[in-house]
């Protein structure tokens, strides 16, 4: 083959994709999207999205009730006629449990409430928060 042709059919395959290494690019594209498409789904059902039965909680604060007593004060809300309990804690100055205590909201038919949890501490608080909530089953 002279030298003039092999130029030619290297424009014709840069122009029309016809070469080798197109086909192996194009596999390759599939192949990662088809990975990623898989790992969004992978994603999407693991990580509970579907879940329409989800507590979520925010603090709104708390009030000491003296030297070795806070109100904590926050908002819940949950699936209507569920049962929910939250760990409501206080922490001292070294971000240790000086006060724990496990609330259990019986069901109601409305989806948010704010609530006043009293704690009795072992030592003086300087923070207080809702810990975590759940569903009772």
């Amino acid at each position: 083959m002279s030298e003039g042709s092999e130029d030619v059919s290297l424009v014709l395959e840069d122009r029309y994709g016809t070469g080798r290494g197109r086909r192996f690019d194009r596999r390759f594209a599939w192949v990662v999207a088809g990975a990623l498409v898989a790992a969004g789904i992978g994603f999407l059902l693991f990580s509970g999205w579907h879940e329409t039965s989800r507590v979520e909680w925010q603090d709104i604060g708390f009030t000491k009730r003296g030297e070795l007593a806070v109100d904590v004060k926050y908002h819940v809300s949950g699936p209507p006629d569920a049962s929910v309990a939250c760990a409501v804690e206080a922490l001292n100055t070294s971000k240790a449990t000086v006060g724990w205590k496990v609330v259990t909201l019986p069901p109601s038919e409305d989806r948010s409430q704010i609530l006043t949890t009293d704690l009795v501490l072992t030592t003086p608080a300087t923070a207080a928060s809702v810990r975590e909530c759940w569903i009772l089953e």
